[in-house]
């Protein structure tokens, strides 16, 4: 069930309202919104869809009236994360680095919380190319979840995965192997050997092989994430589809 309030209608409603009122109900719209914000999966896109234009209109609420609590943090986080998915690149930078604050504000600079933040605004930077301001965020990052969540915890693994993809684009091959290897090492432990995060350490270990030229060691890597992938995800996952493009621009490179 939904209730649809003309915009008019509703600046009528909030031009009555003391400043302390607008902000009980800012907060409780934030509240609710995370409540019923979903995880940001394939699977979840359409719901995802109906509640972004919502989302990014709490991330103005959370701005106007300092709403520095976690939960506004998530909602923010969460509205970053499928604006990113979906393409829509320049609006998630201020939505991650709002979310960061509060994050560091609220769960202190050594929460996994904080880490996630500062991981999501480190992508966010590597992604414009502004790589200098990535790295730092993405060892930050990476050294909360090794100390609050532990070396073999699996989102320790995405950090050392995320780090070495900068690394990568950078051509810093040397230091990007090592850190690929142990996040495919953590995955197989923690998640097991079919998992899909797994297959994405294997795909991007085969890319760092391929750039380096070792093709024989990329070839298996690749053909052992497209399976993975297809099996846990399906042949219509977006993810599959990566891995299936991945594997082609490989068989093509080497004119095959």
């Amino acid at each position: 069930d939904t209730l649809n309030i003309h915009r008019l209608a509703q600046e009528v409603l909030k031009d009555g309202m003391d400043v302390a009122t607008r902000r009980v109900w800012a907060e409780r719209v934030v509240l609710a919104l995370n409540e019923v914000f979903p995880l940001v999966e394939f699977q979840n896109w359409l719901q995802c869809e109906r509640l972004i234009p919502h989302g990014i209109a709490a991330g103005r609420l959370v701005e106007d009236f300092g709403l520095n609590f976690v939960a506004a943090a998530r909602l923010l986080n969460q509205s970053g994360y499928y604006l990113d998915d979906r393409g829509r690149y320049g609006e998630t930078e201020p939505l991650y680095q709002r979310a960061l604050a509060i994050n560091e504000k609220a769960s202190g600079p050594d929460h996994p919380e904080t880490a996630a933040s500062l991981n999501n605004l480190a992508l966010r930077y590597k992604n414009q190319g502004r790589c200098a301001e990535a790295e730092p965020l993405y060892k930050r990052s990476l050294a909360i979840k090794e100390r609050t969540l532990g070396p073999d915890h699996s989102s320790t693994s995405k950090s050392l995965n995320n780090l070495a993809e900068l690394y990568r684009g950078q051509g810093r091959y040397g230091e990007a192997e090592p850190l690929y290897q142990r996040a495919v090492a953590i995955c197989e432990k923690a998640l097991g050997p079919d998992h899909p995060d797994t297959a994405t350490g294997l795909n991007n270990l085969a890319l760092l092989y391929y750039n380096q030229g070792r093709y024989g060691e990329a070839e298996p890597l690749y053909q052992r994430a497209l399976a993975i992938k297809e099996k846990a995800l399906g042949l219509d996952h977006p993810s599959t589809a990566i891995g299936v493009r991945n594997y082609a621009l490989f068989l093509r490179a080497r004119g095959r």
